[in-house]
């Protein structure tokens, strides 16, 4: 009963937060686009910039932490996916663009050929060159930061055709046992809270979102519901939400 408990409460903070970034969802994406590309931008000044001023790297951690952040910021709350995928990737974007640049930048500027401890031969400076390395964390870090954002704008590019997916859960009669603290009145059935119209609309559906006390839910039409439940609708059109039975490509959950 307690981790039912901890669960509902789980998908309530979820919802709150989605439901706080989400009326904004074109403007976040934007920023997230912007973020990245910027990143991409800012790397290749740092490398044409080298040549000029090989300290230069060593102070735009100013430049890189802040549009990182604001990456992440823009995207987490897509998912848990997106989250980690965002964080994976702005660490080691870090890492490449700034961490190990400054971290052994003195290694860099040592003469062509060094001695070795026992004074027998050289040691190469490529052995210190740390370039190859950066680069190689940067464009890992770039390619989770651009599956993040693929996953986040465009997620059906990876769901298989036909795979079942639902971003809610399903609402079942037996879970008013989950949230009898609430103090439900009772359990009533869905089409009650229906119109004739939505009554015979609601028959193609599988499930219609219904939200109990912020917690949104997909539930069968002829399941029954607490009487608190309120019917999510399109804002626009006033028509039902949910999953057909017989999905049309163009249905957006």
């Amino acid at each position: 009963m307690m981790k039912e408990k901890v669960s509902t409460e789980r998908f309530a903070f979820i919802d709150t937060i989605q439901d706080w970034f989400f009326p904004k969802n074109r403007f976040w994406g934007l920023i997230s686009l912007f973020s990245f590309f910027f990143l991409i931008i800012l790397q290749i000044i740092f490398s044409i910039s080298y040549s000029i001023n090989p300290t230069g790297r060593q102070e735009t951690d100013f430049l890189v932490l802040p549009i990182l952040a604001l990456f992440i910021f823009s995207i987490f709350w897509r998912g848990s996916i997106p989250t980690f995928l965002s964080l994976t990737g702005s660490l080691m974007t870090y890492t490449g663009m700034y961490y190990i640049q400054a971290k052994y930048f003195d290694l860099q500027n040592l003469p062509p050929t060094i001695a070795n401890r026992l004074g027998y031969g050289t040691i190469s400076q490529s052995h210190f060159h740390i370039d190859q390395y950066a680069q190689l964390y940067f464009l890992a870090g770039i390619f989770f930061l651009t599956l993040c954002l693929v996953i986040s704008l465009k997620p059906s590019f990876f769901r298989a055709r036909g795979a079942k997916y639902s971003p809610y859960p399903i609402w079942e009669s037996k879970n008013s046992k989950i949230i009898l603290d609430k103090k439900f009145s009772s359990l009533i059935p869905v089409s009650s809270l229906l119109n004739f119209a939505e009554q015979h609309i609601a028959t193609t559906y599988k499930y219609i979102t219904i939200t109990n006390y912020g917690v949104t839910y997909f539930v069968s039409p002829d399941d029954w519901i607490p009487r608190e439940s309120i019917i999510i609708r399109d804002k626009e059109t006033g028509s039902l939400m949910g999953i057909p039975k017989v999905p049309d490509g163009f249905n957006i959950w």
